[in-house]
């Protein structure tokens, strides 16, 4: 017969600060020092639930079909949270007692500071022979099955595939000015990662910065979300930071965009999995872990989210072969990050 699994959405906790109600790692169970993911798998089956929280996972529901159809008999739920609401949740449920996640799938900007915070169990994925470690995080903390593309989308009926600038260079220099939209450089996100990627690798500088602000004047949005649905309706002709799973989606909806990296430089951001330390399913919470890096996993992630897998020779999401290939921009780091950040600040 069929598995079902079932895909909720957790509501927020309002009152877990002061019900004291959070899950307690001293009923939670005891990760095994399992050596196969068919290890896991058994000791999984007792557990029967992994909780994940992070920004994209109703995204992430087919990937996780995928999974549950693999590995039968472990319920995942999923919580869309991110930014200040997830801090607050986490730090409110460790207080309470215990994490009720076991989970966290999020950038890692984020897993760094979870990290510092203590939040994050050492592991790592089983059968995962061949992964970088610049995928897996200080002392096993995170580990980063797939990238997430952050480059340019432009609207084919404002401009030609000849008018759409392919270096950093031009994109200051365009006959762009006021045709351009960016999410704020000023709050936390993508936006000031792909300029800070960019800072470090030496792709621009604070010239460039300065430049942009003033010769292309960018028409600034909330967030990457509205800036490209600016271009999508031709309020802008070209959005400079555009995720290319996003772009996918409004391709496949008819949006009449294409997608351009720079050559000197395109943004793929790490979207890292890290265990909670204390966590009720730990077991469970390692096998998808683990099951990410898998061949099926890799497949899986670049069919539904349009991700690249980290592992070797992972496939590539549906039509990435036109990309080319663009200098790859890496995340800087915490502190570069946060200093230009700083930088951005003074500028916008």
């Amino acid at each position: 017969m069929k598995n079902t699994t079932r895909f909720a959405t957790i509501a927020v906790a309002s009152m877990l600060l002061i019900s004291g109600c959070g899950g307690s790692s001293e009923t939670a169970s005891q990760a095994v020092n399992a050596t196969s993911a068919a290890e896991l798998y058994e000791a999984a089956k007792a557990e029967g639930k992994i909780t994940v929280y992070g920004p994209t996972e109703n995204l992430y529901a087919a990937v996780y079909e995928d999974f549950s159809a693999e590995y039968p008999g472990i319920e995942i739920v999923t919580s869309d949270i991110f930014g200040q609401e997830l801090d607050a949740r986490l730090e409110g449920e460790q207080v309470a007692g215990g994490f009720e996640a076991d989970l966290v799938h999020i950038g890692v900007s984020d897993t760094e500071r979870y990290n510092d915070k203590g939040y994050l169990a050492s592991f790592t994925p089983v059968e995962a022979d061949g992964l970088d470690e610049k995928f897996v995080g200080p002392g096993g903390s995170w580990s980063v099955p797939s990238q997430h593309l952050y480059a340019t989308a432009y609207n084919t009926k404002v401009l030609s595939a000849d008018e759409v600038p392919t270096t950093w260079a031009e994109l200051a220099d365009s006959d762009l000015a006021g045709k351009i939209a960016t999410a704020t450089p000023k709050q936390s996100g993508v936006t000031p990662q792909v300029l800070a990627s960019a800072l470090a690798a030496g792709a621009i500088d604070e010239a460039w910065v300065n430049s942009f602000k003033a010769e292309a004047r960018p028409k600034i949005f909330p967030s990457v979300a509205n800036a490209l649905q600016s271009t999508v309706t031709g309020e802008t002709a070209i959005s400079l930071v555009a995720g290319y799973g996003t772009y996918m989606r409004q391709v496949e909806q008819g949006a009449p965009l294409e997608f351009v990296a720079m050559d000197d430089g395109a943004y793929y951001s790490d979207v890292a999995y890290a265990v909670l330390d204390g966590g009720p399913n730990p077991n469970a919470a390692r096998l998808l872990v683990s099951w990410m890096f898998s061949d099926a996993g890799q497949a899986s992630i670049a069919k539904h989210i349009f991700e690249f897998g980290t592992m070797p020779d992972a496939p590539l999401p549906t039509g990435a072969d036109k990309i080319g290939n663009s200098v790859r921009l890496a995340y800087p780091g915490a502190e570069k990050y946060r200093s230009t950040l700083e930088m951005l600040n003074t500028k916008f």
